[in-house]
């Protein structure tokens, strides 16, 4: 393979750029809903005996319960319905009132209902986790970018390959959170531990296929004199490309494949779509944006050495 990656660079920062400003201007405008499990709340699980009813349906035959304000009804599997109430500790009169109205809407399976409940302060407690755990997950990778970049200085520093890797991924995450902003406010999703859970493992995924660029152009400076620095990476890039989409696709086909199976639960639902953009942006990312900047950034220090 011989593609001039770096010929069409300004196209792909401009893509990049509308679409990280799209997804920006979603999570504003429509906001992250977020889990009980960060939240807090309680979930109802029932299971119908035949089919199961319209989810509107159930809407209409719970929304006169006292006591609970802001029902979300979602299906799981072919026959069960989950009912969550963020923010609100559902009392076993209140968990009776509900599958009251729930079994006029069809025969509910004895014995297969079921309540969870998480109080706002785990919820909370779960929450300061996550963000701790995040920001230690990402401390982590770019601590490790610096240190097997620490020997390269020319033309570009450890640090800025480190800065490069940031801004992939800022990119890589803020698409998946912008694309969920607007499912919740479509269809409810909500951010869940699944969904953080997906979201770190598009970290690593993009990472890694980062690392791969940037270890080949490492590799190739040291052992390339008669080519310039945007030449390199050009070269890198052709080099890593297939490896890059071939691991790529083989996280998509198995996401599909969970999709297909599992699109009826809704933890699963959720996790799969996440990870698979940020999946799909990641290897937009590695491959069209992670070696176009580094010489974007080559070019602009030799314009200010040269002034």
């Amino acid at each position: 393979m011989n593609f001039n990656f770096i010929k069409y660079s300004n196209i792909y920062f401009i893509i990049a750029i509308i679409i990280t400003l799209l997804s920006i201007g979603s999570i504003i405008s429509n906001g992250i809903k977020l889990g009980i499990d960060f939240e807090g709340g309680s979930s109802i699980k029932v299971e119908y005996e035949g089919e199961r009813p319209s989810l509107e349906a159930i809407k209409t035959a719970t929304s006169s319960i006292e006591g609970i304000s802001g029902m979300q009804i979602q299906p799981v599997g072919q026959k069960e319905v989950a009912l969550k109430i963020s923010k609100q500790d559902v009392n076993s009169d209140t968990y009776e009132n509900v599958l009251t109205e729930i079994r006029k809407t069809g025969t509910i399976i004895e014995g297969s209902s079921s309540m969870e409940t998480i109080s706002a302060l785990v919820g909370q407690e779960m929450k300061d986790k996550t963000i701790l755990v995040v920001l230690l997950a990402l401390a982590a990778m770019l601590v490790y970018i610096f240190f097997a970049f620490r020997n390269v200085s020319y033309p570009i520093t450890s640090l800025e390959y480190g800065l490069a890797s940031t801004l992939m991924l800022f990119h890589d995450v803020i698409i998946p959170l912008g694309v969920l902003a607007l499912l919740g406010s479509m269809w409810g999703a909500q951010l869940t531990i699944p969904v953080v859970t997906a979201l770190l493992t598009v970290v690593g995924y993009c990472i890694n296929n980062t690392v791969v660029v940037f270890d080949r152009i490492r590799e190739n400076i040291n052992k390339t004199t008669n080519l310039s620095y945007e030449e390199i990476v050009n070269k890198s890039l052709n080099e890593t490309f297939s490896r890059c989409v071939n691991t790529s696709l083989t996280v998509l086909f198995a996401l599909a494949a969970l999709y297909y199976f599992f699109a009826n639960e809704e933890s699963l639902k959720y996790f799969t779509i996440t990870m698979g953009i940020g999946v799909f942006v990641g290897i937009f990312s590695s491959v069209f944006l992670a070696g176009p900047i580094l010489v974007w950034w080559q070019k602009r220090k030799g314009i200010k050495k040269a002034k």
